[in-house]
């Protein structure tokens, strides 16, 4: 397993801001690729049933790189404006038991 921790987080956006809450999602991104020890991947995916729902997911090398992600002024100041488009928002830390497939 070359990254054994994972970030994910449930987003369920405000009504009509889907478009607004991909793009500050991208700023994430950008925020994230700026860290001393950067994510350089991450998915955001949204429900084909529901619209409003989204779900992201990202490696991480360390919990330590998380930590750091976590104290860092200018991500956590792009992580507040994706939820500024949320009426709901969850996110935690996870460590890769399993997996199958792969290349």
């Amino acid at each position: 397993m070359a990254k054994a921790f994972y970030t994910h987080a449930m987003w369920r956006i405000k009504p009509e801001n889907e478009a607004a809450f991909v793009e500050a999602w991208k700023a994430l991104g950008v925020a994230f690729l700026a860290l001393p020890q950067p994510a350089t991947q991450g998915t955001l995916i949204q429900s084909l049933t529901e619209p409003a729902l989204f779900y992201s997911f990202g490696p991480w090398n360390s919990l330590e790189e998380i930590a750091a992600m976590r104290s860092n002024p200018e991500a956590q100041a792009a992580l507040q404006r994706v939820r500024d488009l949320c009426e709901e928002a969850s996110a935690g830390g996870y460590r890769v038991m399993a997996e199958m497939g792969g290349e």
